[in-house]
């Protein structure tokens, strides 16, 4: 559908394809070419953006940056599946111009598809547009209504937009079989924090966003909120740098009617690991979890106005 309709996605050029991936072949899943001969790669992928989505198709820019029009020319014949198909004469055709052989493939663009970002790799493709280097993304999301689903793809433009399209859902432990101060102070401070090497930093995992329940063991969920996205160390216990932590905005404040750990199961219809420090869920579970929060969040503001 992509390669058929390229120039729909992309709005700052268009686009003849060249190439499509064969089966069993390391090759860039779409090449094409746009009026000045410049060489877009493509890679696609069914699942969010990955910093190794962004090593792969900067390996087929090692692989055929330097290809000359001979062998864009070989690549084409294999997208038409015709010995004769003659690249220079449908690139006139294509563009209503003509431009000399040796301008084939002077520049490349790279261009990630993707069912969302995450924070690191928008990170790094700024840094990497930021060197000079031509890169970006094409953002797709699917919906389901009335039990049809529906395809949308964002245009090709700025990536910085998209730092807030993808959220994850986490269930952090807040460490208080070791202490009741942890669990006090990400209470008061609006924050969530790991503490000891090996724990954390699966803070590091936060991206702005991502919405980050409390758990208290022995009670339950006592608090939720979204990640700010800027990770701080600072001295815990003496020791510098010993606790990672995360603000939590906006935060959201239940332990006074804390969700117990029977009932987080039964609302999220889920199987949560209580030990572990830090652990996913899916987004329904976490939908459900932040229902029952807002309701019980109710119950302590009643509480308080009495």
């Amino acid at each position: 559908m992509l390669s058929n309709n390229i120039g729909e996605f992309i709005s700052s050029n268009n686009l003849m394809t060249i190439f499509c991936e064969r089966s069993r072949q390391e090759e860039p899943d779409i090449m094409a070419l746009d009026a000045e001969g410049d060489l877009y790669i493509f890679e696609l992928k069914r699942w969010e953006g990955k910093q190794e989505n962004l090593l792969q198709v900067l390996r087929y820019g090692q692989m055929f940056g330097k290809s000359k029009y001979d062998d864009l020319a070989e690549l084409y014949r294999k997208y038409q599946h015709n010995s004769d198909a003659d690249l220079y004469g449908d690139f006139q055709a294509y563009f209503d111009k003509a431009i000399p052989k040796e301008k084939y493939n002077q520049k490349q663009h790279f261009v990630i598809v993707t069912n969302g970002l995450d924070q690191a790799t928008v990170e790094s493709i700024l840094y990497w547009k930021d060197c000079g280097l031509q890169i970006d993304a094409i953002i797709y999301w699917i919906f389901e209504i009335n039990g049809e689903y529906y395809l949308e793809m964002s245009p090709y433009s700025q990536i910085e937009g998209f730092l807030d399209y993808e959220t994850n859902f986490y269930l952090l432990n807040t460490n208080n079989r070791y202490g009741s101060e942890y669990t006090d102070q990400m209470l008061t401070a609006h924050k969530a924090a790991a503490y000891a090497p090996g724990w954390r930093e699966k803070i590091q995992r936060f991206q702005k966003g991502d919405l980050v329940f409390l758990y208290k063991s022995g009670t339950g969920i006592v608090a939720y909120g979204y990640a700010d996205g800027v990770l701080n160390k600072c001295t815990c216990d003496g020791i510098a740098d010993y606790e990672y932590n995360m603000h939590l905005k906006p935060f959201v404040d239940i332990h006074a009617f804390p969700i117990s750990p029977s009932e987080m199961k039964v609302i999220a219809n889920y199987g949560f690991t209580f030990l572990q420090t830090l652990v996913s869920m899916p987004e329904d579970a976490a939908k459900a979890l932040k229902a029952e929060a807002d309701k019980r969040a109710k119950l302590v503001k009643t509480n308080r106005s009495k």
